[in-house]
């Protein structure tokens, strides 16, 4: 049987790659596996690079340029592999303890020193932010600063153990309000006034802030060149800061299985917070605040120490395309968390009951006891 000849041989080369720089990535990685002709030619770096500066402006930035086109590292296409999918929470994996097991054998170990994130923000479609962050700024290592004095080891191990025993936060920017900004708060705050004053409300300007923007943290591993998205792309939850300025507080994040080693509930929350100011055009107009931290299904903060098990296991984690099947899995875990915290309450709530019954029981003991005794 004769191999089927491709219809696109007699097709200038040169066209195709113009044709094909039009697609999306989806679209890419199926022209990819048609014929090996296609193949040749949807596997061109330019290609990828270009899809990987258009979607996250920061790749474009030299550090991560350099890091993702080096040869240890793969290319753009896997890096786009990576990151474009975002962490999926399915409970019937969460459940599965094998899963869980086969990702902890495949994770190698991690110092903060060989992360790097890449965070674009959009808003209305455009970018308006990209930063790179390289490792951990709270964590110290002694061997990469070649700290040989007894006195800096004695201070870098002090700050190491701070790290891992402490609450972890990655923080992107943590500005404080200067002066110069209260000259402005009736400005900043007259936008808000008039959109109030047309009809609408707080609730429905928060609710167009959702649709209007999106966020990508894109954490990589510099040794292995693993890469995974950690944000929901559309924020979670918008919340007016305070009640006389035009500051807003957004959230993102997503949801990862993890052993019971780690966290007891097994369940790990990546919440990326960001504050800003709006302008009277209703764009952003300055950053005050964006991190990152990882918390558990009750709302603790997660140590330094776990926290780095935890970001290396979000990079072998499952994940999806589908926005859709990413809001759903969210969602069930929201409705996880608010089934175990009112069992906690019930609980709680019994326990009270008892130990007033308790009390009530010891004091009628005693009364009697003591009538007995006159």
């Amino acid at each position: 049987m004769e191999r089927p000849i491709c219809r696109f041989q007699s097709i200038n080369g040169d066209l195709l790659t113009d044709i094909m720089s039009r697609v999306d990535g989806s679209a890419l990685a199926s022209v990819a596996s048609t014929c090996s002709e296609l193949r040749g030619i949807a596997l061109d770096q330019s290609l990828w690079k270009k899809l990987c500066h258009s979607r996250w402006p920061s790749t474009a930035l030299a550090e991560a340029e350099h890091l993702i086109s080096g040869s240890v590292h793969g290319c753009f296409d896997k890096f786009y592999s990576d990151a474009c999918p975002l962490v999926l929470y399915d409970e019937v994996a969460n459940a599965n303890p094998l899963k869980l097991l086969e990702c902890a054998e495949l994770n190698p170990r991690t110092s903060p020193s060989d992360l790097l994130s890449l965070i674009d923000v959009y808003y209305k479609n455009k970018c308006v932010l990209s930063r790179i962050s390289d490792g951990i700024p709270e964590a110290v290592d002694i061997f990469k600063h070649g700290l040989v004095d007894s006195s800096l080891e004695m201070i870098a191990d002090e700050r190491q153990k701070w790290f891992l025993n402490y609450p972890f936060k990655l923080e992107l920017m943590d500005l404080e309000d200067d002066d110069d900004d209260d000259d402005d708060d009736e400005a900043l705050a007259s936008p808000i006034s008039s959109l109030n004053e047309a009809g609408k409300s707080r609730e429905n300007l928060c609710k167009k802030l959702i649709e209007d923007f999106r966020l990508s943290w894109i954490l990589v591993d510099k040794k292995t060149g693993k890469a995974v998205n950690l944000s929901s792309w559309k924020p979670l939850s918008v919340q007016k800061s305070w009640p006389y300025h035009a500051t807003y507080v957004m959230q993102f994040g997503c949801v990862l299985p993890v052993e019971e080693s780690l966290l007891p509930q097994k369940l790990a929350r990546f919440i990326v917070t960001t504050r800003f100011r709006m302008t009277e055009r209703g764009e952003c107009l300055k950053w005050r605040e964006i991190r990152m931290r990882i918390e558990n299904i009750e709302g603790a903060h997660v140590n330094g120490r776990s926290s780095l098990m935890i970001l290396n296991k979000a990079l072998y984690s499952q994940r999806s395309t589908n926005q859709f099947k990413v809001e759903e899995g969210l969602r069930k875990y929201e409705k996880q968390k608010r089934e175990m915290m009112r069992r906690r309450e019930s609980r709680e709530a019994l326990a009270d009951r008892l130990f007033t019954l308790i009390e009530i029981t010891v004091f009628v003991i005693l009364y009697v006891s003591l009538r007995l005794l006159v």
